[in-house]
Order: structure tokens, then sequence, then C-alpha cells
């Protein structure tokens, strides 16, 4: 039968010479792959901006043939951004959100609280006057609490050093894959708290940055690079 639910778009290929390959995290099916015949004609090229990265849309397909190539019936936008596509910070930590996701989400269960989440922070940054340049971090670090691997908030006099291996703060700094330096341990634990804390200076958040990146990576093996990473550290120069 036909359902319809709402889908943020991952990721967009091109598919032979004529079509392409949209793949999609739904709010009740979890990732879904869709093919689009024909996109590039001239009846359906309208379709095509629909797909953009993180595009929030609803659609309607066939649910006998879930986790499988499928159809659609019907894509349409629920929720257009008005300020990210002509913002270059907004839409370069789109990309970075976009690159991560993919990688994340490649092939994931439903889960309607990540879907939320997702979608909510995407309104946000769309919506916002000023981004904060550790957004991203934030992003990364509250998504890892529905995600189920949360750092443990042990931080005090004694654990001032953040180990990624062990998901908790410790007494004593390894290296730097294993390790963050205290300043960033302590910003990490700062932003663990109920409101976020003064920015950081840059090369501290940068490196905070790459130590969740590290982290999300021993979580999850599919990560891997994250290409847009270093776009991030030249527009976000603050």
């Amino acid at each position: 039968m036909f359902v319809t639910s709402k889908a943020i778009v991952l990721h967009k290929t091109k598919y032979a010479d004529s079509g392409i390959v949209v793949k999609v995290f739904t709010e009740r099916y979890g990732t879904q792959t869709f093919i689009i015949k024909n996109a590039f004609s001239a009846k359906n090229k309208h379709l095509l901006p629909l797909f953009a990265p993180l595009s929030l849309l609803e659609l309607q397909f066939d649910d006998r043939k879930l986790n499988q190539l499928m159809y659609l019936k019907e894509a349409t936008c629920y929720h257009q951004y008005v300020d990210i596509p002509f913002d270059i910070v907004k839409s370069s930590l789109l990309m970075f959100y976009g690159e991560l996701l993919y990688r994340l989400l490649y092939e994931y269960g439903e889960d309607q609280q990540l879907f939320a989440f997702i979608e909510e922070r995407m309104r946000q940054l769309d919506d916002a006057v000023k981004v904060r340049p550790d957004t991203h971090i934030d992003f990364m670090l509250q998504m890892s609490q529905i995600l189920g691997f949360y750092p443990v908030a042990n931080y005090d006099s004694t654990h001032t050093i953040f180990s990624i291996l062990h998901s908790s703060f410790v007494s004593h700094w390894v290296d730097e894959e294993q390790s963050l330096s205290s300043e960033a341990s302590r910003l990490l634990f700062a932003m663990m708290g109920k409101t976020l804390p003064p920015v950081a200076p840059k090369a501290v958040r940068n490196e905070l940055l790459q130590g969740m990146l590290r982290y999300y990576k021993r979580n999850n093996e599919h990560i891997g690079k994250i290409e847009s990473v270093s776009i991030l550290a030249d527009i976000l120069k603050e």
C-alpha cells in the first residue's frame, strides 16, 4: 500500500544517463533509497531542487518494497529553507551536516526522536540571526545522546582529560588520537551543561571538533573522513 512519511535528503547521485538515486532518512521507516528515472527531462526537472542535501520532504511510496530500490509516487517540500542557500556560513554547516549524516545514517532504522532532532536543528540553522561558531560541535554532542554514546559527565579537579577510548574524563593524557587536551576537555564539559558557554578560541574549538569526529568514528566505523571539515575551518574564523 502507499504510505506517506516525512524525509530528510541524505544524498543524491546520478543513475545511468538520465536518472538519479536518492537516499533519504524517513521519519517512519528509517533510511530508504529511491530511484527517479528521467530526472533531467523537461517533465521532471522541477524535481531536482527537491533533492538538495538535507531538504525536508514529504514522500509517498509503496511500503511493500521497503529497504529496496524504490520508486516515488509523489514528493513535496514541506519546509523551504529561506536563508541557508544564500548564507555562506549556514550553507557550509549544512554541507558538513549532510556529509556526516549520510555516513552515519547510511543504513539506519526508524528513529523518530533522531528525525525530530535533525529536523529542528535544520530549522534553527535557517532561522538563526547569528550562528555560533561552535554550533556544529553542539549538534554532534547533542546527537550523540540520542545515538547512545553521550560522554560521561565525570569532569572534576582530578579527571580533566577526556578519553575518547573510555568515553569519560580521566586523569592522564595518552596521545592526541585517544585524548583531548585539558583546554578542549574543559570546553567539552562546559558544552555538556544546560547552557552553552562563551565561545572558546578557534584553536580549542577545532581541536574539540576533531576529537568529536574521532569519537564518532570510534562508535560508528562508517564515518570515515569528513571532507567538509576543512571548509568549516576557513569559514568559521571567529
